[in-house]
This record gives structure tokens, C-alpha cells and sequence, in this order.
């Protein structure tokens, strides 16, 4: 584990999608992300401009039906367009200073390419603001091996946490937020060290060639 590592003041944030399942175009249905503090959250309901997958709603519980999302208990949700939400999204994250590392639970391999692909479909500029990601699952595969489960849900009491699922983008945010605030602690490093480790670190450039390997039309 290496020590002692100098940053310039990067902004981390946690953050988290709920999407329209696997099947492309992955579409958000909900964004939701609080900053390292726990002080200043974002949470917006996203209609998608498609059908959420069915095992998507079996999982998280929203669907659509005549240009409305909704959620199992909830009836219909207040939604922005698509690419408002994401353009909201980008400007919340800079109204925070910008030089924002994105942290989120399987960042590199799910949430991170969903957000880069949606912005790179709608040519919003965002490498202005953004500059790297943290995956919190692949953090915690390296550091508590022994684990039954690194869901998140499970990795939150392997740290002493109370277990819960939600599948509500805000709280797991969150729950992402607290879960590598426990991890960090408990293994001995200072919280920017954790968050720029090269085991589950990408800059952005790193995540943009992660994402588009054959390139954006690919």
C-alpha cells in the first residue's frame, strides 16, 4: 500500500445509476450522487426515452408505460429528459469545483462506461469537470478477499454497517459513500490514497479507452 501520495484537491464524489438494464441503449432512469462528506447530494428521476427491461424492473422496481416511468409503490415519478438530466448532472458536479473523481460500486465496468457512452450519444462536454473514477467492488475484492459477497449491500456489514438493499440510486450512493469510508479505515490508508489506488483507479483517459476500445462509433 503505498503512502504519502500528494493530489490536487480533488472533489470525490459517490454516485450511482439506476438504468434501463443491460440490453443497449443503456438509459439511466435515475441519478443519484452525495459528495465525500455526506453534505451535498443529487437524486433526479430520468425518463429514458425506452422500455425499462423487465429484469431490469424485477431488480430496481421502476418501469414505463405511455411515456411515464414509474416505480413498484411509488406510481408515477417527476422526470427530465434524458440529456437535461445528464447536462444537470454535469453542472451539479461542477458547482462543486469540478476536478471530480467518480466513485460508485462496479464504477469501471458498469456505471462509469453507462455515463461516458450517454454523454459521448449526446456530445456533452464533461472532461472539463470529470477526471477520473473509483470502483468500490473492485476495492473491495483486494482488501477483504475472505468475503461470502461483495455486493453492496453484503459490504456493508462486512464493515459493521446495517444491511440494507434499496436499490434507490441516492441511498446507494451512499451506502457506496460509507462503505469506502469503513474500508479505508479499517485498512490502514489515509482517504485519497484508498480513492487513487491503481488497483481500482482509472483517469478519465483511462476510462474513456476502458469504454471505447474500438472508439465511439465502434
Amino acid at each position: 500500500m503505498r503512502k504519502g501520495r500528494k493530489y490536487v484537491k480533488p472533489n470525490v464524489v459517490f454516485f450511482d445509476l439506476e438504468t434501463t438494464g443491460f440490453d443497449r441503449p443503456i438509459r439511466p432512469v435515475q441519478i443519484g450522487a452525495i459528495d465525500s462528506w455526506g453534505e451535498n447530494t443529487f437524486n433526479q428521476y430520468v425518463w429514458p426515452r425506452r422500455h425499462v427491461h423487465p429484469k431490469a424492473t424485477l431488480t430496481n422496481k421502476f418501469f414505463t408505460r405511455r411515456g411515464t416511468l414509474y416505480r413498484e409503490g411509488e406510481g408515477a415519478l417527476e422526470t427530465v429528459d434524458l440529456e437535461d438530466a445528464l447536462v444537470l448532472f454535469l453542472d451539479w458536479l461542477e458547482n462543486l469545483g469540478g476536478n471530480i473523481v467518480l466513485v460508485a460500486h462496479k464504477c469501471l465496468d458498469y456505471d462509469a462506461k453507462v455515463l461516458l457512452r450517454n454523454f459521448e450519444e449526446f456530445n456533452i462536454e464533461y472532461d472539463h469537470v470529470i477526471t477520473g473514477f473509483s470502483d468500490s467492488l473492485l476495492a473491495s475484492r483486494n482488501l477483504y478477499p475472505e468475503a461470502p459477497s461483495h455486493r453492496l449491500p453484503a459490504m456493508l456489514g462486512e464493515v459493521g454497517l446495517p444491511v440494507r438493499e434499496s436499490h434507490d440510486a441516492l441511498v446507494d450512493a451512499d451506502d457506496c459513500r460509507r462503505i469506502c469510508r469503513r474500508m479505508a479505515g479499517q485498512c490502514r490508508f489515509r482517504f485519497l490514497d484508498f480513492v487513487f489506488h491503481e488497483h481500482w483507479y482509472h483517469t478519465l483517459d483511462d476510462q474513456w479507452e476502458w469504454t471505447f476500445p474500438y472508439g465511439v462509433t465502434a
